[in-house]
């Protein structure tokens, strides 16, 4: 599985390698917290994802239990250790993408966060 990245908000612009024969993956809108975290931030949550100027099928996901690892001031915990929450969020999953040039756009919102985030994609 390839993981692509959302943003923290706002526009974001990417070019990046995608390894041929593998499917991809990559949230809309995502969120970790607590269960009433995930509840508020998931009962307005929207978003969209087109490949190629073709829509994407999003898929709804609700609290799930994750453990991060994070290191001392990364954007997620702010500190080093390991931590338990809860993962929810709006996602997409591909399978393999074919070998050459795509374009991806990411949109999303829930409440007052947004995010746009465009990918030149290159498989192969």
């Amino acid at each position: 599985m390839w993981f692509l990245a959302g943003n923290f908000g706002g526009q974001s612009r990417r070019k990046c390698s995608v390894p041929a024969g593998l499917p991809v993956a990559f949230p809309v809108v995502n969120f970790t917290g607590t269960a009433d975290d995930c509840k508020t931030a998931l009962a307005d949550a929207g978003g969209t994802a087109v490949l190629d100027g073709k829509p994407l099928d999003v898929a709804r996901h609700s609290a799930v239990p994750i453990r991060i690892k994070g290191v001392e001031g990364n954007p997620v915990t702010r500190e080093a250790g390991t931590f338990s929450a809860l993962a929810c969020g709006l996602w997409v999953r591909l399978d393999a993408l074919p070998t050459g040039p795509h374009s991806l756009t990411i949109s999303g919102s829930s409440g007052g966060f947004r995010l746009d985030v465009t990918y030149a994609l290159q498989v192969g």
